[in-house]
């Protein structure tokens, strides 16, 4: 078990979030927390990919295959 220390604005903010996200304890408020920003991270990391039509449409015929049984390395029409 380790100590952080927080002054008394974020520990006012903290004992509120433990309630509004019905957590057991405070590590739990933690570790949701942690687990938000690893969602957003992930979400705007998500956002910044970007591919044009022609490897969108390739994308979409080598799923197309793979879901009739093929092996997916096909060349797209």
């Amino acid at each position: 078990m380790k100590t952080i220390a927080v002054d008394e604005d974020t520990w006012e903010a903290i004992k509120k979030l433990k309630v509004r996200l019905e957590a057991r304890s405070y590590d739990e408020v933690l570790k949701k927390l942690i687990q938000a920003w690893h969602r957003v991270e992930l979400d705007m990391k998500a956002e910044s990919v970007s591919i044009d039509d022609e490897e969108a449409e390739l994308i979409l015929n080598i799923i197309k295959n793979m879901k009739k049984g093929g092996q997916g390395d096909e060349e797209a029409p």
